[in-house]
């Protein structure tokens, strides 16, 4: 068994969407949750006596105490022979918490990190506001969608608990690798949020696709630099996902031997790998099916994708490239 598997049944998963949030609208009730999660040993079983999680509380009724303990039993916490513990659902909470979503709002000001800007070369500096991590291009006033200010050539949550305790080069390589595994679970139609299906909902192609490539602007008829937009929505917690189509052959082996061949180890997590995409050329093969084909150039080869509407791979080919 995967050891990061877990044993409870959906049952007892935790509670609905409208019980949880009254549950947890108690300081008493976030204070348990807290004092077990203080207590808890991810080695070994660590439950907490009711005295003890009294005592650590600062409860002096112990009958308002077991109210509010009763409340979350078998919803966020396990009551066993030896005392309380968190479920797998009350650590999510409490994780939840910590990753200081709720609860922090940091500003970092733009510092210089090792990284070049994937449309022009130049230098890019990192910042964080209001929960977003922003990489600027010092050097272009790039401008890859309508949203983005002039010069920002990426844009992208990331939660506060990750700026602790680390240099700006540290804080911009974990957000790649965070980033860069989420996106991979949606492209396999897992949430990142939530572990529920996220399927693709909808595929936006511009039918007069006009960006400025020389300046790295937007097209004006479709507020994207890219011509074609998938869209996955989580049909539990509603979250969404919109990225360009360049992303989907990153899951193809058939890519990675493709850059191999020519010499290039490939890692499209790696920012300046990302570069190598950027010559791809999306067509529209038909509309009904949807039928999309993605070629990849490199030195006199194509490496050619055709995906359906659901974003899943139909057929892989090479060809030379023309002249």
């Amino acid at each position: 068994m995967d050891p990061s598997s877990t044993s409870e049944s959906p049952s007892s998963a935790g509670a609905g969407g409208n019980e949880a949030f009254q549950l947890l609208s108690d300081e008493t009730r976030i204070g348990i949750l807290r004092v077990l999660w203080d207590a808890h040993d991810p080695a070994q079983e660590t439950p907490v006596r009711f005295a003890d999680l009294r005592e650590r509380l600062g409860v002096e009724d112990p009958g308002r105490l077991n109210y509010h303990l009763n409340k979350l039993i078998d919803r966020f916490v396990r009551r066993t022979d030896a005392g309380y513990e968190l479920m797998d659902s009350g650590k999510r909470v409490v994780r939840m918490l910590l990753s200081g979503t709720a609860i922090d709002n940091p500003e970092i000001d733009p510092v210089a990190v090792d990284i070049s800007c994937w449309y022009c070369g130049g230098g890019v500096e990192w910042s964080y506001r209001d929960g977003w991590r922003y990489l600027e291009c010092t050097s272009c006033d790039a401008r890859c969608v309508e949203s983005f200010p002039p010069g920002v050539i990426s844009k992208n949550e990331f939660p506060p608990s990750g700026l602790r305790d680390r240099t700006p080069n540290e804080i911009n390589e974990a957000d790649r690798v965070w980033g860069a595994h989420r996106r991979a679970s949606v492209m396999d139609g897992v949430c990142p949020e939530c572990a529920g299906d996220m399927p693709v909902t909808a595929i936006d192609i511009c039918e007069d696709h006009r960006p400025d490539w020389d300046e790295y602007q937007f097209c004006e008829n479709c507020g994207s630099i890219f011509r074609m937009l998938v869209s996955h929505v989580c049909e539990g917690c509603k979250y969404r996902w919109r990225m360009p189509t360049l992303f989907y052959p990153s899951r193809q082996s058939a890519l990675i031997a493709f850059f191999y061949e020519h010499g290039v180890e490939f890692d499209l997590a790696t920012y300046e790998q990302r570069t190598l995409l950027l010559d791809f050329e999306e067509d529209l093969v038909s509309m009904d099916p949807l039928r999309i084909r993605i070629s990849i150039p490199l030195e006199n080869e194509v490496l050619q994708f055709t995906y359906d509407e659901r974003m899943e791979l139909m057929k892989e080919s090479r060809r030379e490239r023309q002249p």
